[in-house]
């Protein structure tokens, strides 16, 4: 009976474990894709450095909102009865929500350029004012 219980434990700690991982490592690999579209774009042509680690800006943000988020669950909110996890868990995602788009909106505003090129199967178009 306790092997049957400690298997199916280790089991679960190995499924969520690997998922992890691999959440993980696709978000590694979406990251270092848009690092290298951006470094072989118009960006990287002419040396805009912010606007070529714009992908990393957004992870830098979503770390931030993701500490501050973290600061509302465990002292703002504080959870005392079962009834209370559900609100608390929407409230979380609401605040995160609405500071990250803010964030985003901040980065974009700073980290892109007015303007930029678009090369499409050798026709090149201008983007203003995105």
């Amino acid at each position: 009976m306790l092997q049957v219980i400690a298997d199916n434990v280790g089991d679960n700690v190995g499924d969520i474990a690997g998922m992890g991982s691999d959440l993980f490592g696709s978000y590694a690999e979406a990251s270092c894709a848009a690092l290298v579209v951006a470094s072989i774009s118009s960006f990287g042509i002419n040396h805009d450095f912010t606007a070529m680690c714009y992908p990393l800006l957004i992870s830098s943000m979503g770390i931030l909102v993701c500490l501050i988020t973290t600061l509302f669950a465990t002292d703002f909110f504080e959870i005392k009865l079962v009834k209370e996890i559900e609100p608390a868990l929407k409230n979380q995602l609401i605040i995160s929500t609405v500071i990250m788009t803010v964030g985003i909106a901040i980065v974009s505003w700073v980290g892109l350029p007015t303007s930029f090129t678009i090369f499409n199967f050798g026709t090149q178009k201008v983007v203003k004012n995105w």
